[in-house]
């Protein structure tokens, strides 16, 4: 077990090293508004009795982001971004229970059991889209080109137009 934790922290410091060294790359072409079907990863894993009816709009949307506990400065401003834009924007559906977000700090060893089960790296925003009995998780990509201070609007209207658009039943 401590051999387990050790080999976790050491590859908490090496991607935390890597990724701090990635933070002051060039900006990407923003992207478009309402374009829920590149944000959607091939990889997602859904949940879905047979014969249930799936509702078009979402129940429930849980954003689920892995941070680690020491952050360098963009990624603190991504998990910064994507808390603003829940508190800001989905006040009421967080009170109603239509949004959540859950913030996870990945090189926690407590938390080594929901890193396995979501397949997570130190930092992953994880989508969480439940539909009657059936749930759908991907991981969103698209925010890793929406990092650093000047990307705060492009990342905080993704994530509104994101959420909302899964709510309207927008988004498969």
């Amino acid at each position: 077990m401590k051999n387990n934790i050790s080999v976790f922290l050491i590859i908490a410091v090496m991607l935390s090293i890597l990724i701090s060294a990635g933070c002051g790359g060039p900006p990407v072409a923003p992207v478009g508004q309402g374009s829920i079907p590149s944000v959607l990863a091939d990889n997602y894993t859904s949940v879905t009795p047979a014969k249930a009816p799936i509702p078009v709009k979402a129940d429930r949307v849980e954003l689920i982001y892995f941070h680690t506990k020491v952050a360098c400065h963009c990624m603190a401003v991504v998990q910064d971004n994507i808390q603003y834009a829940v508190d800001t924007y989905f006040k009421n559906e967080v009170a109603n229970g239509k949004v959540k977000l859950t913030m996870i700090v990945s090189d926690d060893p407590a938390n080594i059991a929901l890193v396995e089960k979501y397949d997570a790296m130190f930092f992953t925003l994880l989508i969480k889209e439940t539909r009657g009995n059936a749930e759908k998780i991907y991981p969103v990509s698209n925010i890793w080109n929406m990092t650093g201070d000047d990307n705060r609007d492009r990342l905080v209207n993704f994530i509104k137009t994101t959420v909302n658009n899964i709510l309207e039943g927008k988004s498969s």
